[in-house]
Parts: structure tokens; sequence; C-alpha cells
């Protein structure tokens, strides 16, 4: 069945960011532009936007939409609107600015019946609209194109956002609770001014799913990393700007360690593991990075060993001595390598890896002791046990009956 989004956002005049919702800025997009994104990931075919007096804000944002190729059609009135929806179609509807997680809005697509999100009724009563003794309307609903081009023939002088919500309560619309736990919360999803944006940053990114890379990274890396990207998606950052520091960070400590400042190297991995991470955090509360950034960032796991590559051929060629430091340092960067592999076939690392992370500390530290390799060889040592860790799961694997 064709599904469409309508999102009602009138507007006065030229009206800025700070007293238009829509306009608000998260992670470096406005708040219009994240719901049509959402929308279009959710399965809607065309969005529509029911503007009223377009501001030169509004404009600029629906000027990106449209230079990204969004199928996007502006509507001044809500007749002009209705005109643009197909009588057999779908819609999903924001009444308002929203800022939900696509899991709160999951199978939209396929639902049929005329649907209103809901909250109870106690909570934000100057944010929502009351429609019956438990339930406040969130102001997101599934109504089907007919419901809503006969609303606008009845309008009259009656607002259509209203009448619209009155006729679909009055025809039996399903009511679906929204997942959300507490008011504040609820709040936080319905930010009028910029100052209600902190809350729903620290919403989305506190529940925001991040691929780490081993424990050190999930249990030491990313909390304080959550909170400092509840912070930087306020600001005129974007996820993209993140990305690009991260990956100049973590290729750059190539040059590091072939000029042998194998801790500087160590350190600039690090810190580009950590902007990896924040570039996916800002990513989902924002506009997320460029697809080719994104896939660079997934590749970041060849950086260490590439930079151990880079380093054993540096001290062969250069350092004094240092044989068995260089010898340990390539085999640890091939078995890391190995690992990667192995991986791509369909192994798991185990639980207690320390990860990419852990290993460039141990490398960091035992490279401004007098014994570097003692850094190298402990690598290899936990390296050589993941490595049989995947291939006991893969044996195993192998030896289970098939049905």
């Amino acid at each position: 069945m064709p599904f469409a989004a309508l999102i009602l956002a009138q507007t006065d005049g030229e009206s800025g960011a700070t007293t238009q919702p829509l306009l608000l800025t998260l992670g470096g997009q406005t708040l219009l532009e994240r719901m049509v994104d959402q929308a279009i990931r959710l399965g809607c075919q065309h969005v529509i936007i029911c503007a009223g007096p377009l501001p030169s804000a509004l404009m600029g944002a629906v000027d990106r939409l449209k230079a990204r190729g969004v199928d996007l059609s502006l509507a001044r009135t809500p007749r002009e609107a209705a005109d643009l929806l197909h009588p057999e179609e779908q819609v999903l509807l924001f009444g308002a600015a929203r800022i939900l997680p696509d899991d709160e809005m999951s199978g939209v697509a396929a639902l049929t019946q005329p649907t209103l999100f809901t909250l109870p009724e106690i909570w934000g009563r100057d944010r929502y609209e009351r429609i019956d003794a438990q339930h406040n309307w969130a102001g997101i609903a599934v109504l089907p194109a007919a419901m809503i081009r006969d609303t606008v023939a009845m309008l009259g002088d009656w607002a259509f956002g209203p009448t619209l919500l009155r006729r679909a309560v009055q025809l039996g619309a399903i009511r679906r609770p929204m997942t959300i736990l507490s008011e504040a919360d609820g709040d936080a999803i319905a930010p009028v001014v910029r100052e209600d944006l902190a809350g729903a940053a620290l919403a989305i990114i506190r529940t925001a799913e991040v691929q780490t890379d081993g424990v050190l990274e999930h249990r030491l890396m990313l909390p304080p990393l959550r909170r400092l990207a509840s912070r930087l998606v306020l600001k005129p950052i974007s996820a993209s700007m993140i990305a690009i520091l991260a990956l100049a960070l973590g290729w750059g400590s190539l040059a590091a360690a072939g000029s042998g400042l194998m801790p500087v190297a160590m350190l600039l991995i690090l810190f580009g593991h950590g902007f990896a991470l924040l570039t996916q955090l800002v990513g989902q509360a924002g506009l997320a990075e460029r697809a080719a950034l994104g896939r660079l960032l997934k590749r970041r796991a060849i950086w260490l060993p590439l930079a151990l590559m880079v380093f054993a051929l540096h001290t062969a060629l250069e350092a004094d001595g240092q044989t068995l430091t260089a010898v340990l340092a390539l085999w640890l960067a091939v078995q890391m390598l190995v690992l990667a592999h192995a991986t791509g076939q369909g192994g798991h690392l185990p639980e207690w890896r320390l990860g990419d992370v852990g290993l460039t500390l141990i490398l960091g530290i035992a490279c401004v002791t007098p014994w570097p390799w003692a850094g190298f060889a402990l690598g290899l040592l936990l390296a050589l046990g993941a490595q049989l860790a995947i291939h006991s799961q893969l044996k195993q694997a192998s030896t289970l009956p098939t049905i």
C-alpha cells in the first residue's frame, strides 16, 4: 500500500529557529530535516510539508533536502496538501516537531487502521492534545488519506490539525501507547524552544546503539563519550566533521609510526577510535556522516596493524639492536589481520578481548619503557588467545548436527 508522510509545519512570517520548533538544530540538522529523513527510513515514498507562509530558514532546510534527492512537496494550505495525497494512501502524520527513535515507530508502514500514538494523560499537558481521560495524543498518527481529504473538505473556519484529530478519535482510531517510561522523556521528544533540546539529546544518546570493539572500548570509553556527545549535538557540529577528524588521527598514526614515534602513533589511534565512536553517537542524534566516511570508519581495525608494520620496517632499517622488537611488531600485525579475516568468515571474538583500544594502550605504555618488546609479546599472546578461541568456536560449529 502506498505510504506518505505529512508534516504540519504552520509558521508565522519570518520566525527563526528560536521560536519555530521545526527549525531547531540538533546534531547539525534541523528537526524538520530529521523528521523527513526518519519518514523515508520508515518507508514513506514521498513527504509533504504543509508550511503556510514560508520563513527563509525553512526554505533553506527544504532546499537541502531536495538537493539530496528527497521526494518532497510543499503545500501552503491543508487543501493543497490533501490534493497531493493519493486517495488510497496511508499517511504518517507529524502534528508538530517530534524527536523519536526509529524503534518507537517500528511497523508504521504496515498499519492499515487509523492509529494515534499516545502518552499518559497526566504527562505534558502543555505540549500534547488530550484525547480522553487516559491519553494525550503524542503528535504522531497513521491515517488514511481519504480521512484527511474528507476533513479538508469540511473544514470551513476550523483549524485543520485539531479537527483532523477529533475526527480520528470519533471514528475510533486505535490508540498505540508509546514505550517512553518517564514524563521527562515525554517532554524531551516534543521540544518547543532551544533549551528543550538538551533533554532530547540526552534521551537519544543514552540509548543509542554503538558498535564497539572489546571491553575497554565498551566499558571505559563509551560512557564518557555518551555524555560528551549529548553536548556536542547542541552545537553546529556534524557527524561528518567528527568522522573526518577520526580518519585524520587514525591514518596520521602511520606517519608517526614511520618516524619511530610509536607512543605518539598509539595516542593518535586511541583518539581516532574515540572520535569514531563519537561519530556514531552524534550521527544517531542528528545528521549521519556521509556514506563514504562511514565506510572508511568501519575499516578502522586496520589502523593498528598497518602502524605496526610501518614501525617494524622503520625499526628494522634504522634501529640497532631492536630486531626482536621489529619481529614481534610484524608478527602481531599479521596476527591481527588473521583475526580480522577469521571474524569475516563467521568467527566471533571472545568477550574478554581487550580490543584495539586495549592493545594500543599496552603498546603505547611499553614503548616508553626500556623494554618495548615486552608489550609486543603480550599483545601477541592476547591475539593468539583470541585466535584459538575463534578456532574453537568454528570447530564446534562444524561438528553440530544439521537438521
